[in-house]
């Protein structure tokens, strides 16, 4: 990743972490919205056929690793994770100490080929502005995965805005099918899933509306992807 990438991303995560959010647990409608998106990802697994029993876990862009957290509770084995972010990577290592987590570049990840069973990102990829260097990070993903293991993504797509838009702090990238297919060739499994937000803050106290709004694929606002490692 170029020093300007770095330096953007450090700058807009200090911006965005400044601001007061509502993606707190104490908002119904951010219980909501995480609730749906860790069923359609453990739905997405099971249909894939990813065992994660045991696997060797790594998430770029981890955060705190808050999902990275999730997948070892659903079964995962030895869980590692990476982040551009030095503060969060130490409120992670805080809050979960069973993981493996570290500072590093999603463009030059540290680690050999081959040495993980699932390698994943949870909107890491849309955070990165510079085409170049996020095909880049997507290679790194697919470098480190074993021959016959797995990649997964999970991204924001394109959407129209429901109502006024919230400030941005954090320029994003929304990945569509192509751009997907672009970084990581044909999928297993490409779905939407996750309710869009906004709808999630109006249904979150209304849990049979929430399960409505969240059974409708035109309002689900990211892309989950699945692809099988070549053995080659």
């Amino acid at each position: 990743m170029t020093e300007t990438e770095l330096e953007r991303a450090r700058v807009a995560y200090a911006a965005r972490a400044a601001v007061d959010h509502p993606y707190r647990w104490d908002n119904p409608g951010y219980v909501a919205y995480v609730q749906r998106l860790e069923r359609d990802l453990l739905r997405a697994l099971a249909d894939a056929g990813v065992a994660l029993a045991g696997a060797r876990v790594l998430e770029v862009g981890c955060g705190t690793g808050y999902f990275l957290e999730r997948l070892r509770e659903f079964g995962a084995g030895e869980a590692h994770g990476i982040d551009l972010m030095e503060d969060r990577i130490a409120q992670g290592r805080e809050r979960y100490p069973a993981l493996r987590l570290q500072v590093g570049n999603a463009a030059e990840l540290p680690f050999a080929d081959g040495e993980f069973d699932l390698v994943t990102q949870f909107t890491c990829l849309s955070s990165i502005v510079d085409s170049e260097v996020r095909a880049a990070a997507a290679r790194e993903m697919a470098r480190v995965a074993r021959p016959g293991g797995w990649v997964l993504s999970c991204d924001f797509r394109r959407v129209r805005p429901l109502g006024r838009r919230r400030p941005v702090t954090t320029q994003t990238v929304p990945l569509g099918e192509g751009e997907l297919e672009r970084l990581f060739g044909r999928p297993v499994l490409l779905r939407r899933v996750a309710m869009r937000f906004e709808l999630a803050q109006l249904a979150g106290r209304h849990e049979l509306l929430a399960a409505a709004v969240a059974a409708l694929p035109p309002l689900r606002s990211h892309l989950l992807g699945i692809w099988r490692v070549s053995g080659q």
